[in-house]
């Protein structure tokens, strides 16, 4: 049992160098028979095989994972060391991924952490609830800030940070770090002044530390927070000194043309619009040479932006759709949000009062999970407001409330929310407000027994499992699962579980 249930350092069973360690650290299995091992486990239904976005996973259920960590306990001092190298094993992931993060595989960067969610939580855990190991849960949590803060998840990014800034008081790097992270985070969820201070702290810290680069990071921070304060010169003479100044040293180059992004915006918000568009026709260079994407969606959405201002409605649209498509990518929900608003105002302003309506009620659905009050910013309530209000007397109220309605209900699937967004196709149930689901509109059907495989798939059921319960070869159930990924157009198996629920 032991020999068979080491699994790799990323804690799924995923190869790429977790064998060798593992080997180098126990005489009880050698790195060329962890396949074997592993292959029998698999066929024992220990372990379920996945397809992941790179490449192939494989998990315990939890009562045998439970069965396996108390087994672990049993040995002195195994189960820390464990942890320790599964810590280690994330976060000279997370460094790769942050070091590739300007570049051509953001998509795939994302996948990857969004498949490693669990193994992030877990090294996370261990590290800020042990002596001696929380400094490298507070590197961990820094180090993974372009995930917090680009890829829908800076609720669960503050938590980490507070917690790693708690237990580690001692002013070094990481804290300088970790505080003008925690602040960007606060800032994206309502708390608009704790992040102020924390960003300022962060700069000072920096500062005293002659960290060139985290003064940097942090001055950016302090710059974005006040724009969202609706202070619009003090952001603009910020911005256009940090933008003229250039890179320092060890800045990461997203931040850098986020520089560019909230010069372009104070810019745009106070009528400028050639000066905007300018600087983000250099920052849209910048970007296309390092084949990025996420900085790009919010340069294509300050296009809109400066677009809507010089009254050019066609292109302000074109850059705001191109910015959506970039932005679902990277799951980017706070710019999904923005560009959802100015998608509003463009079909306000050009007499699509009914389009206006249903982009309002996606809007605001999604603006939920981030701030319900726009951060308080009087600019992007403004803008909302009149969008509504026009409309509203457009539409009359029940007409504006039936188009609300329907785009309330698509804020609820990111994927089609964009989709109306973008090509203004999203089918409509006659019987309901709400639109259907695209998989239910696309010609994807399943047979009575793809579905019933689908259910237990999505209750959390491996294959031998399913072929138990339905009395059919393992062997079936595998050719059902398969061909229920390749119907729906799926990689993995939490996709089919979303999409049953989606259907429920």
């Amino acid at each position: 049992g032991r020999r068979g249930g080491a699994p790799s350092r990323d804690g799924t069973g995923r190869g790429g160098g977790g064998e060798k360690d593992l080997a180098a650290t126990t005489d009880r299995i050698h790195s060329e028979d962890v396949l074997d091992a592993i292959t029998g486990l698999v066929d024992k239904s220990v372990l379920s095989r996945e397809d992941g976005p790179d490449g192939i996973r494989y998990r315990l259920l939890d009562t045998l994972r439970h069965y396996g960590l108390d087994r672990l306990r049993r040995l002195p001092g195994e189960e820390p060391a464990a942890r320790r190298r599964q810590r280690d094993w994330m976060l000279r992931r997370a460094t790769a991924c942050e070091r590739a993060w300007f570049g051509p595989g953001q998509r795939q960067i994302v996948a990857r952490l969004r498949a490693d969610q669990d193994n992030l939580r877990a090294a996370l855990d261990f590290s800020l609830s042990t002596p001696g190991e929380r400094l490298e849960g507070l590197r961990l949590a820094g180090t993974l800030w372009f995930y917090w803060h680009a890829c829908g998840a800076p609720r669960e990014g503050r938590h980490w940070l507070d917690r790693a800034l708690a237990a580690n008081p001692a002013p070094t790097r990481e804290r300088a770090r970790g505080l003008w992270i925690a602040g960007l985070l606060a800032a994206a969820t309502q708390d608009l002044t704790a992040g102020l201070a924390l960003a300022r702290d962060a700069h000072a810290l920096a500062l005293d530390l002659g960290d060139e680069a985290e003064a940097a990071h942090a001055d950016y921070v302090i710059g974005v927070i006040t724009l969202f304060m609706d202070d619009l010169p003090t952001a603009l003479r910020h911005f256009e000194t940090s933008v003229g100044r250039g890179p320092v040293p060890g800045q990461h180059l997203s931040l850098h043309g986020l520089d560019q992004v909230e010069l372009a915006c104070a810019l745009g918000f106070l009528g400028e619009a050639d000066r905007a568009v300018e600087v983000c026709e250099r920052a849209r260079r910048m970007c296309e040479r390092h084949g990025e994407e996420w900085v790009h969606s919010y340069v294509l959405r300050m296009l809109a932006l400066a677009h809507t201002v010089q009254r050019d409605w066609q292109q302000a649209e074109i850059h705001a759709r191109h910015a959506l498509r970039l932005k679902l990518a990277v799951h980017d929900v706070t710019g999904i949000a923005l560009t959802l608003d100015l998608l509003a105002r463009i079909a306000t302003e050009t007499d699509a009062h009914e389009r206006a309506a249903v982009l309002l009620g996606a809007a605001d659905h999604t603006w939920t999970g981030i701030d319900r009050d726009r951060w308080g910013s009087a600019t992007l309530k403004s803008a909302r407001s009149d969008s509504e209000t026009r409309s509203r007397a457009a539409l009359g109220a029940p007409g504006y409330r039936r188009a609300y309605e329907r785009g309330r209900g698509l804020g609820a699937d990111l994927t089609e929310t964009v989709d109306y967004a973008v090509h203004d196709t999203v089918p409509r149930d006659p019987n309901t407000a709400r639109p259907r689901s695209a998989h239910t509109t696309t010609g994807v059907h399943l047979t009575r027994r793809e579905t019933e495989v689908a259910e237990l798939v999505a209750q959390g059921l491996a294959n031998q499992q399913i072929a138990d319960r339905l009395v059919i070869a393992r062997r079936t159930a595998e050719g059902h699962v398969e061909r229920i990924l390749g119907k729906l157009g799926f990689s993995n198996r939490s996709q089919i579980a979303a999409w049953v629920t989606a259907q429920q």
